[in-house]
């Protein structure tokens, strides 16, 4: 379909040739109280790859952000003496520039250092293979990732060093070889947890996404492990960029607003990061020649729950149930919360769009059998949690959950509107909601177009409907697709509106314009709901530099305003 191209390659790293390489290392370390090996790293990247609550998990991958580069650590929690407290705590991680993306495609290792703090573990004498991996993928080795195509595929196809006096068959080469190109994301990606995230949030996705774009500061907050967490906050940030497809009806000097910045694990030890991002900054204007507050939106991860008390240093935050990996009895959904402790809710234009997204995804799992109903019942059918592997479809398939601590109830007046097109349509269903479900569907396409119809792929550490082989090839690309497709009816919109005030307005830009009621709807929003038309004065104020007056829906009899 060609709905693909919405999705920007780069936002999730292109399967090109280069784009599965592994990057060249800038740094390796590892981990035990003061021991390291690699630079000399003085305190910087011990707390961010032991995360507070770590020692409570046997295992976790841990992604950080480091002073310019991407970290990646692989955390092992092994068996030890009374003496030692009865464990060993390793971890084995790595830097690498940033130039190669968000997280500079540090995961392309992440199965290697799985590997070696696994051996590691055991044994922190045991440097060879640490050794040996650090002279394969140095920054400065002549096989590095950023030799030509030809110098690389002789490197990853040359054998390294095998594993020496251990008993894990694997050889050092096949742990670190490259996978070939093909039509899916490689293992240990971080955006093959996007279906597990939509799981997680349910309707919440859409608020979250509304306020990425609106570039808050975001920080998730979860117990361990933390691989999860870290790989919503990957997540969010691409699902929330500005598809390149739109990105001209923006103003120039914009570029910072595109993509939402992202540290991913952070603990108290950030704490000046943080403030120092929080204390007033000042962008140059250059229209006017003044100085404008400067946007300072991220979105990152802790498990340090003392950052959720310094309300100063965040904007909106989310708090993860302690349960991700195993479904229980009754779903527990995050909880979202602006600093100022408002909860955020979503709207009831959410929940239907929600579970339109959610019916598509229930079709995928059932291999496309699901039975046709009316164009707008169907939706109701099948409002189910995303199932949790639990074996019991019959009990996911129910609408416990949505309840007004999810969804925000309907207002007086869209419930007096409601009533009164029922009352004024003898009792049919509102043609506007029918009209509604059309272009959601549009909007979303057939996600099971994008499942290849063969290939699995078991065991290659992703979320269970991906290992099951439910979610395979372009599923999480075309995910991708869809939100951002929302977010380029969001701009396609508010810039029409922009470029039609600034006609009239003979080049006056900074005179205030109208958003109708029919506007936010064509923004996929919903008319009657104060927070998103909120949404849609700030997007147009963030990316257009306009003020408006924003117009929700209204009732009216006879030319008369009822509500």
């Amino acid at each position: 379909m060609s709905r693909t191209s919405d999705a920007s390659t780069a936002d999730i790293d292109s399967l090109t040739t280069d784009a599965t390489r592994p990057p060249p290392l800038s740094a390796l370390f590892l981990i035990k109280f003061d021991q390291k090996v690699g630079l000399e790293l003085d305190g910087a990247v011990e707390f961010k790859s032991l995360p507070s609550g770590l020692h409570t998990v046997k295992e976790d991958l841990v992604y950080f952000i480091h002073e310019g580069y991407g970290g990646l650590s692989a955390f092992a929690n092994g068996p030890a003496s009374e003496s030692e407290r009865n464990a060993h705590l390793v971890a084995v991680g790595i830097l690498v520039p940033l130039s190669y993306g968000r997280l500079g495609r540090s995961w392309l290792h992440a199965q290697s250092l799985q590997d070696l703090a696994a051996v590691l573990v055991d044994d922190v004498s045991k440097t060879e293979p640490l050794e040996q991996f650090w002279e394969q993928f140095r920054s400065d080795h002549k096989h590095d990732a950023r030799n030509s195509t030809s110098d690389a595929a002789e490197s990853s196809a040359r054998p390294g060093p095998s594993w020496k006096g251990h008993s894990r068959s694997r050889a050092l080469s096949s742990l670190t070889a490259v996978l070939p190109t093909d039509q899916s994301l490689p293992p240990l990606h971080p955006a093959l947890s996007i279906v597990k995230y939509i799981d997680t949030f349910g309707p919440l996705v859409f608020p979250l996404h509304r306020a990425a774009l609106l570039r808050k500061r975001i920080l998730f907050i979860a117990p361990p492990p933390v691989r999860l967490t870290c790989e919503f906050v990957y997540d969010l940030s691409i699902l929330s960029s500005i598809p390149a497809s739109v990105s001209d009806l923006l103003p120039t000097g914009l570029d910072s607003v595109h993509r939402l910045r992202s540290f991913f694990n952070l603990g108290i030890h950030d704490i000046p990061l943080l403030e120092k991002e929080a204390a007033p900054k000042k962008s140059p204007d250059t229209s006017q020649g003044e100085a404008e507050p400067a946007l300072r939106g991220w979105v990152a991860c802790t498990t340090d729950e003392i950052l959720s008390i310094k309300k100063n240093l965040y904007d909106i935050i989310v708090e993860l149930p302690a349960t991700q990996e195993h479904a229980p009895q009754e779903h527990r959904w995050p909880t979202i919360k602006t600093s100022e402790g408002t909860e955020v809710r979503a709207s009831q234009r959410d929940l239907r769009r929600f579970k339109i997204l959610h019916r598509e995804l229930w079709k995928i799992r059932h291999g496309g059998h699901v039975e046709e109903t009316e164009p707008y019942e169907d939706t109701d059918d099948h409002t189910a949690l995303l199932p949790h592997d639990s074996g019991n479809d019959e009990e996911n398939e129910s609408n416990e959950g949505y309840d007004n601590k999810l969804i925000e109830p309907m207002t007086w007046s869209q419930l007096a509107y409601s009533g009164f097109m029922w009352w004024a349509s003898a009792g049919e269903k509102d043609a506007y909601l029918i009209e509604e479900a059309d272009r959601d569907r549009e909007m979303l396409g057939d996600l099971s177009d994008f499942i290849a119809d063969s290939t699995h792929t078991e065991g290659n550490g992703a979320d269970p409907m991906t290992a099951s082989g439910l979610a395979r090839a372009g599923l999480h690309t075309a995910i991708i697709a869809y939100f951002h497709r929302l977010t380029s009816q969001f701009v396609s919109t508010l810039a029409d509106l922009a470029d039609a005030a600034e006609d009239e307005d003979s080049g006056d830009s900074q005179e205030g314009l109208v958003v109708g009621s029919d506007d936010i709807t064509r923004m996929g929003l919903d008319a009657w709901n104060e927070s998103d038309k909120a949404f849609a004065r700030d997007f147009l104020f963030i990316y257009f530099g306009r003020e408006a007056e924003v117009q929700g829906a209204s009732l009216e009899c006879c030319g008369i305003r009822i509500c």
